[in-house]
């Protein structure tokens, strides 16, 4: 199952690569680099065989690729990585949420705005770099709102917007949520709750009979309250530079 729900995001990120003109493929891995380093910046589905371990950590360090190196929990590409000159720099949770019919009849759909436009693209790339703390743009959000593998959404509060995530549907059916966040002065009040089960909703929708999310241990221990179980960790990991 770790694996199912790492490719997922892997596939995630490849289409919004594909979207934004900005996914790379090379012998032995892909990448996405939009501008300024901004999300999302990785290296992934990386096949250690065929990889060039040289011109990759040549690259890193001339900034022609990002210095993240994205794998699924693994004994060899991790330690072939590490004895490389890479050391590991985060692990996400793989979660995955059996829907059997769940639905969250409190969610109201006057309490969100799907984006629909570039206006509300724009917003959801504000939000989304105050909640996360690095840069979202623009021009990553705005291709995504057309594509009907995408569904993105600003939870509303009083007279602001901030929250925010969007929904996959991947191509084997399966749902996975993603970019789930709330800006930090609103934490406390239920908003990442509420987002997460609009997006449940909406796997619903799709007919997704699994929903996927990858999250840190403080996420996972609210996701797994909704009914999220771990399967395993995201690695991540990065070239020491000089």
């Amino acid at each position: 199952m770790n694996k199912k729900i790492i490719e997922h995001l892997f596939e995630f990120w490849k289409h919004i690569g594909l979207n934004g003109g900005f996914l790379k493929k090379e012998k032995g891995f892909d990448s996405t680099n939009p501008t300024e380093n901004s999300w999302p910046s990785k290296i992934f589905n990386v096949n250690i065989e065929d990889l060039d371990l040289k011109d990759l950590q040549q690259k890193i360090q001339s900034g022609k690729l990002p210095n993240s190196v994205a794998v699924y929990e693994q004994d060899i590409p991790g330690k072939i990585l590490t004895s490389n000159g890479f050391v590991l720099t985060s692990t996400l949770k793989a979660m995955a949420l059996t829907t059997n019919e769940i639905s969250y009849e409190n969610i109201k759909a006057s309490d969100f705005l799907e984006v629909c436009s570039e206006y509300d693209a724009g917003l959801f790339a504000k939000v989304a770099s105050k909640s996360f703390g690095y840069p979202v743009k623009r021009s990553t959000i705005i291709p995504l709102f057309d594509d009907p593998a995408f569904k993105l959404f600003l939870g509303k509060h009083q007279n602001s917007f901030p929250s925010c995530g969007m929904i996959y549907l991947d191509k084997n059916g399966i749902s996975g949520i993603h970019m789930i966040g709330t800006k930090s002065e609103y934490r406390g009040l239920g908003l990442g709750k509420k987002m997460t089960q609009l997006l449940v909703n909406e796997a619903l929708k799709n007919q997704s009979k699994k929903v996927y999310l990858v999250a840190s241990e403080a996420g996972e221990r609210i996701y797994a309250k909704m009914g999220f179980e771990t399967y395993g960790v995201l690695e991540s990991y990065g070239l020491q530079m000089n």
